[in-house]
């Protein structure tokens, strides 16, 4: 493949324009009637938790990370924005993308977008900054060339670099 054929990512704070086409990694997930307001529609909430599991789905299945054990490096969660595009009903079935258009040094972002099964445009769209982190020293750091790698190698969009 060349340079020209090689889609970049589109890392922009418009984190709203997000395409079906966008995400290589999909994590199927149904709500659940407790999902759901007073309003009949799923509450806001419950949009974090599902971006979350798709986030915890991408790590371990991709990267190998385990979240049950402690270890003394993983990766923490410094910022998060949802954008609600449209209304979400129990019963669904939702499709969440997930992937990183961003690497840093120490740093990634993370973009997710809950499309419903079968439907094009998302109704929601996610926007996460990642830290790789030491508990042991309490600091951020750096992300392994392998990782990064692997994550390169993964996506769809080639994922921007500081």
């Amino acid at each position: 493949m060349n340079q020209a054929d090689i889609k970049k990512s589109n890392f922009s704070d418009n984190f709203r324009k997000m395409e079906r086409g966008d995400f290589s990694y999909f994590l199927q997930e149904n709500t659940l009637w407790g999902d759901a307001d007073a309003m009949g529609h799923i509450n806001n909430v419950q949009y974090a938790r599902y971006y979350e599991s798709a986030r915890v789905a991408y790590f371990e299945e991709l990267l190998g990370f385990k979240f049950v054990n402690k270890t003394p490096v993983s990766v923490i969660t410094a910022d998060l924005r949802v954008c609600y595009l449209q209304q979400l009903h129990h019963p669904s079935v939702m499709q969440v993308g997930a992937r990183v258009s961003r690497l840093g040094n120490s740093s990634l972002h993370f973009d997710s977008a809950i499309f419903l099964k079968g439907q094009p445009q998302p109704i929601s769209t996610s926007h996460a900054i990642l830290v790789w982190f030491d508990f042991v020293q309490n600091q951020s750091f750096k992300i392994p060339q392998q990782t990064r790698q692997t994550i390169i190698d993964y996506e769809t969009l080639i994922p921007a670099q500081a």
